[in-house]
C-alpha cells in the first residue's frame, strides 16, 4: 500500500510540475491557480472502501486494484470531484477479463436513478465494444444521455488506456495514448452542476441502476482541466515505467 502511495504522490508532484511549465503565461492566483492545475484521483476512494478489494500488478511493474463482485465503492462525490464540470479531460488506465461491460465509474444523483456523468462500456459483440461518456443534467432528464459513444476490439486480460478530453464544443478521444477521434459535440448544460448529495461510484452506478463491471483492475482514473495535453501526460508514463527505479531500462 505504501508503495501505491509512494507511486501516485510521484506522478501528481510530475504532473502538477508540468502544467505550472505549460501554463507559465496564464496569470492566476489563489483558489484560482489550486482548480486549474488539480488533479482528482477516483481511486482514492478505494482507501475507505477496501471490502472486496485485491492488490494486483500492471504489465510495467505498478502496483493496481482488482475489485471483486463483493466490493461496493462509492463516496459522495464533492469528497473526490469538483463541484461543476466545465473543460475537463479523463484519463484511465484499466483491464477486464469480462465481456459483460459496465460503468467504469459514475456520478448518480441524488435518487440514484439517473448517470449524471460516467463512463460505461456496453456488452461485447463480435468482439468489438462501445465505450460512452455520460454527461446528464438530472434537473431536466430523467434519462441518463450519452455524450458522445466510440466503439472499441474487446481485448480482454490487457492493459488498456483511454482518454476523453471534453471542451465546449468538441470532445477529443485516445486510445492506448494514440488519438483516435474528435467528435463535434453540443454540450447541455454548457457546466453541469452536480446536486451536493449525488453519490460518485466505482465499476457500477448504484444499487438501481446497476451496471457493475465483473472484476476490473485499476492502474488510474484521474480527472484533470482540458488544457493538460493527454498526450504529455502519456509520455511523462512511459518514462516513469521506464526508469531504472521501476525496472526499466533508464
Amino acid at each position: 500500500m505504501q508503495i501505491m502511495c509512494s507511486w501516485r504522490k510521484m506522478f501528481s508532484l510530475l504532473l502538477i510540475v508540468l502544467t505550472v511549465g505549460r501554463t507559465q503565461t496564464i496569470e492566476l492566483t489563489g483558489q484560482a491557480i489550486k482548480d486549474a492545475i488539480a488533479e482528482y484521483d477516483l481511486l482514492a476512494m478505494i482507501n475507505e472502501n477496501l471490502n472486496g478489494i485485491e492488490f494486483d500488478y500492471a504489465e510495467d511493474g505498478f502496483p493496481a486494484y482488482k475489485i471483486l463482485q463483493i466490493a461496493d465503492i462509492k463516496s459522495p462525490y464533492r469528497m473526490i470531484l469538483p463541484e461543476k464540470l466545465n473543460a475537463f479531460a479523463i484519463q484511465t488506465t484499466f483491464q477486464t477479463t469480462s465481456p459483460k461491460g459496465g460503468y467504469l465509474f459514475s456520478v448518480v444523483d441524488p435518487l440514484d436513478t439517473v448517470v449524471q456523468f460516467g463512463v460505461h462500456f456496453s456488452p461485447v459483440i463480435k468482439d468489438s465494444w462501445n465505450v460512452s461518456l455520460l454527461y446528464t443534467d438530472s434537473n431536466i432528464s430523467p434519462i441518463s444521455k450519452r455524450l458522445v459513444t466510440y466503439q472499441l476490439p474487446y481485448e480482454p486480460k490487457k492493459w488498456i488506456k483511454l482518454a476523453f478530453k471534453v471542451m465546449s464544443d468538441k470532445v477529443v478521444f485516445y486510445y492506448n495514448c494514440e488519438e483516435r477521434e474528435t467528435t463535434s459535440i453540443v454540450r447541455d448544460p454548457l457546466e453541469l452542476v452536480f446536486a451536493s448529495s449525488s453519490t460518485l461510484y466505482l465499476a457500477q452506478a448504484g444499487p438501481k441502476l446497476g451496471g457493475n463491471m465483473e472484476f476490473p483492475s485499476f492502474l488510474e482514473i484521474t480527472f484533470q482541466p482540458a488544457f493538460i495535453l493527454v498526450k504529455i501526460l502519456c509520455r511523462l508514463w512511459s518514462r516513469i515505467s521506464q526508469s531504472p527505479e521501476n525496472g526499466g531500462v533508464g
